[in-house]
């Protein structure tokens, strides 16, 4: 048998080539905004008027959890306690002239931030609550009429439950430098 040479090893060995630069794969969240109005119309359609009194049944647990969160998820905290008193004046028939849309979307938000094991795992440090956020965020948008009519009837502001978006200012119409006759 003859034997292989340096050179004819060489060429039948894999050619190593030079490690390229990695470029980093274009950044994709986690959640889109249609992936939450999909977990949060898939939660609607199996709300029913029980629910609401099963969630108040752990009322003082959310609200300790709520209450326990990362300062930074400060509007989440003030969306859970809202809807947990707006689920409780719910029960209570204190709130008659709400859609059932609006407590079937907020009891649908608060059932997701009840679930500790949702899309991103609530004890994940620093982003287990960031999906909780978000769908109760997206449950307040869609909701946001419902709320501030029941807002207006209890005297409460509705301010502070929109979470935190920056303040766009009004647009102000563009002149040229030109006189209109």
């Amino acid at each position: 048998m003859p034997r292989k040479t340096k050179q004819a090893a060489a060429k039948a060995a894999p050619k190593r080539t030079r490690p390229t630069a990695v470029t980093p794969a274009p950044s994709v969240p986690i959640l889109s905004a249609d992936d939450v109005r999909a977990i949060l119309h898939d939660l609607t359609e199996t709300v029913a008027p029980g629910d609401v009194e099963d969630l108040l049944e752990l009322e003082d647990r959310l609200r300790a959890r709520a209450a326990a969160m990362d300062p930074h998820l400060e509007s989440l905290r003030i969306q859970v306690d809202f809807t947990l008193d707006f689920l409780r004046d719910h029960i209570e028939g204190e709130c008659q002239q709400v859609p059932y849309s609006t407590v079937s979307l907020l009891t649908a938000g608060i059932c997701y931030f009840a679930d500790e094991m949702d899309v991103i795992p609530d004890f994940l440090p620093g982003v287990g609550r960031l999906d909780d956020a978000a769908v109760m965020q997206m449950a307040f948008e869609m909701a946001a009429d419902g709320i501030r009519r029941y807002c207006t009837a209890k005297g409460r502001s509705a301010e502070p439950l929109f979470g935190t978006r920056p303040a766009v200012p009004p647009r102000t119409p563009k002149t040229s430098g030109r006189k209109r006759p």
